[in-house]
């Protein structure tokens, strides 16, 4: 106790010059940890923020001005190619990159061993979930600063707690997701963005409920429009679309799909990571949950949000109707 309040100490006087972030995926966690970027940037303007994140979400990471160096790492894709001398050469360029800088601070926000094996191999003092409140005991243990942050609040709080708790500052009571807005200013007042698609099939919403609200959105003069990341989502939204109206999008990168959703007058999802990516972008969003918790993983944010459902209970095409007529009179 003593050796972890000498250290606390010494990070309080002596304020960070370059903190490495941690937090490989998924999409919605790491925006999760925006707010935490923004909170660290206001508190030490001059500190410099580097991330390490999987390559595919390099074009989100770079949404937020305040990241300088982002670090790319392969973890999905080395597992599929472990034999190979370039997967190899890859990982050690990858660690060379981790190791390039020292740091006044490490923080492992996603709790997880492979986490914590990239936070142990940067030259820093490590921080992160202790091992009662991170998502494997193992990488709690590791840290050299390990924080207490209750697993029964949302992803966003917990995070900004954990970097706030190891630099010793206040939270402001509105998180601050820091995003580019510059060039989202061409709003399309008519188009609603659809995220009808989860990798995880609990979650998905069934398409007669989907049809219902795509024939009230265009009864309003909405124009429907559907993402899609996958063949097999490509294909429910064709389904859907065939027996109600709507647009196909085309599969588009991450920054693409953020201009779109920023452009849009409201989005409707499942709890995906791209529906928190609409509330980043503080649009008017409207969330259906049934299979998890929306208390501790649903969308948070400035704007207009609105969740229907809960845990274990799906929503009524009926409910989500009248939220949509909710919300367009708010923002007409």
């Amino acid at each position: 106790m003593k050796l972890l309040s000498k250290l606390h100490k010494q990070l309080t006087v002596n304020a960070p010059k370059r903190i490495l972030i941690v937090k490989t995926s998924s999409l919605g966690d790491l925006i999760h940890n925006f707010p935490m970027v923004s909170d660290i940037r206001a508190q030490f303007p001059n500190c410099k923020i580097d991330w390490l994140v999987e390559e595919t979400y390099i074009p989100l990471v770079k949404l937020h001005p305040g990241v300088e160096r982002i670090i790319p790492v392969a973890l999905r894709r080395w597992r599929t190619s472990i034999f190979l001398s370039l997967t190899w050469k890859e990982i050690k360029d990858c660690i060379f990159e981790v190791r390039k800088r020292r740091y006044d601070l490490v923080i492992d926000s996603q709790g997880l061993i492979k986490s914590a094996v990239f936070a142990l191999l940067a030259k820093g003092l490590t921080c992160g979930f202790g091992p009662r409140y991170s998502r494997e005991r193992l990488a709690g243990m590791s840290y050299g600063l390990r924080m207490s942050v209750s697993r029964e609040q949302h992803m966003l709080d917990r995070c900004r707690q954990l970097a706030s708790l190891a630099l010793n500052y206040q939270l402001a009571e509105k998180p601050d997701y820091g995003l580019i807005k510059q060039n989202y200013s061409a709003l399309e007042k008519n188009n609603v963005v659809i995220f009808c698609s989860s990798a995880q099939s609990k979650k998905l919403w069934p398409s007669t409920d989907w049809i219902r609200i795509c024939d009230y959105l265009s009864s309003r003069n909405f124009n429907c429009q559907f993402t899609w990341g996958s063949p097999d989502e490509q294909a429910a939204c064709k389904h859907i679309i065939s027996s109600s109206a709507g647009e196909l999008l085309p599969k588009m990168p991450i920054d693409n799909l953020a201009t779109l959703v920023a452009q849009s007058c409201m989005v409707i999802g499942l709890d995906t990571g791209l529906l928190h990516l609409a509330a980043a972008l503080e649009v008017p969003s409207i969330a259906i949950f049934g299979a998890s918790d929306p208390l501790k993983t649903g969308p948070q944010g400035n704007g207009t949000i609105k969740i229907c459902g809960s845990k274990n209970r799906f929503p009524t095409a009926e409910e989500v109707e009248s939220t949509i007529t909710a919300v367009i009179e708010m923002i007409n």
